[in-house]
């Protein structure tokens, strides 16, 4: 792996929340709330109006198995993963952010 995608794979490590998967396995990542500029790349106007607020994104590790139609449970509250992207740094895959909504 890239230098550079190494370090942001390790930023995520450390700074990542767990975050429950298909309720059987955990997955580091950073979340936050998805910014009008990410929701508007991964959705039309009206995917977005069928989607409860807030929307929900988190960054991981690029080789972390995660698919839109799975389920994350955070704070006791279980969401749909509504897309999944990995972002690459030159050819390495450096991290991949999924969105997530109720």
């Amino acid at each position: 792996m890239a230098k550079r995608a190494e370090r942001v794979r390790s930023l995520v490590q450390r700074h990542g929340e767990e975050v429950v998967v298909n309720g059987t396995r955990t997955v580091r990542m950073v979340v936050f709330v998805a910014t009008s500029g990410l929701l508007r790349t991964f959705f039309t106007d009206e995917d977005l109006l069928n989607y409860n607020r807030p929307i929900w994104a988190g960054v991981m590790a690029a080789e972390e198995a995660l698919n839109p139609g799975d389920s994350i449970t955070r704070d006791g509250v279980t969401h749909t993963v509504r897309r999944v992207a990995v972002l690459k740094i030159g050819s390495a895959p450096a991290v991949k952010v999924a969105v997530w909504s109720q």
